[in-house]
């Protein structure tokens, strides 16, 4: 193909977009004048988004492809945060609307890989968050502490798959810290019946410790031997947050200890599952 008819066809393609656009707009807004529904406008994004992914398939445009999937998500959260037909509170609006914009990340992802036989593995970054954000709303009464939680799991999973498929430990190790921030900062500080401050640090910065431990075992997933560097910032945080707990709530110690040390026990499993599993290979 000579690079007048790639250029003839690149304009064919945008005006063909552009008057199926103008086609559902102005469809879409007529109508709405004529059944008088109050909802039918908020759909014109949600439409747009569509008719330009399925334009984009053919063509496999990158640029078409995250324009509607973008869209769609737009379209989607607009949709519910101001359409009557939604009958939600204010809240459970912006969770399910934050889900589109979520779900419209991960399309761009499924279709990539599918049509254009790309990876793009970053897309999961913005689509956690999305979805992180979009529980907090659904499922929490929307404290600080909520947020701390869901936000940081939500993006540390991302990093997690990101890293995991494509074997890199640098993804692996924000991953392995943020999915245990969230929690470390939740259970101690998420209970106003804790004895003392001291003993919600200590119990911090344990949870902190087996994020650190999850360094380890990814590591052998990803290369034929054990990363043990992370064992040194981990294991300093356990003593010290035992210590500081048992020091703030000594009643309570032996059952934090137990509970504690049974994780360790399940990643101590897990190692010497990952070890028969060198050992085969």
């Amino acid at each position: 193909m000579t690079m007048k008819n790639q250029s003839n066809s690149r304009r064919y393609n945008h005006l063909f977009l552009l008057g199926l656009i103008s086609i559902l707009t102005g469809f879409t807004i007529f109508l709405d004048n004529l059944l008088k529904t109050g909802w039918l406008l908020y759909i014109i994004l949600p439409l747009i988004g569509i008719a330009v992914i399925v334009v984009s398939l053919p063509s496999s445009n990158i640029g078409y492809l995250l324009a509607g999937s973008i869209t769609l998500g737009i379209g989607w959260l607009l949709f519910f945060l101001f359409s009557d037909l939604v009958e939600l509170g204010i809240k459970l609006r912006i969770g399910y609307g934050l889900l589109g914009p979520g779900i419209s990340w991960l399309l761009i992802f499924i279709l990539g890989m599918i049509k254009l036989k790309r990876q793009w593995f970053w897309v999961f970054i913005p689509s956690g968050l999305f979805l992180a954000t979009s529980l907090c709303f659904i499922l929490s009464p929307l404290r600080f502490v909520d947020f701390v939680l869901y936000i940081p799991l939500g993006l540390g999973l991302s990093f997690l798959v990101w890293g995991y498929c494509q074997r890199l430990l640098g993804l692996i190790i924000p991953g392995s810290l943020l999915v245990t921030i969230g929690p470390g900062i939740y259970f101690p500080w998420g209970k106003i019946d804790e004895p003392s401050g001291l003993s919600q640090t200590g119990m911090m910065l344990v949870i902190f410790a087996l994020g650190w431990g999850l360094i380890v075992l990814f590591s052998r997933l990803l290369y034929d031997g054990f990363t043990w560097w992370p064992l040194i910032p981990g294991g300093i945080l356990a003593v010290v947050g035992w210590g500081l707990y048992i020091g703030g709530n000594p009643q309570n110690a032996v059952s934090f200890i137990g509970n504690t040390g049974s994780l360790g026990l399940m990643i101590f499993g897990f190692y010497l599952l990952l070890m028969r599993r060198g050992f085969r290979q």
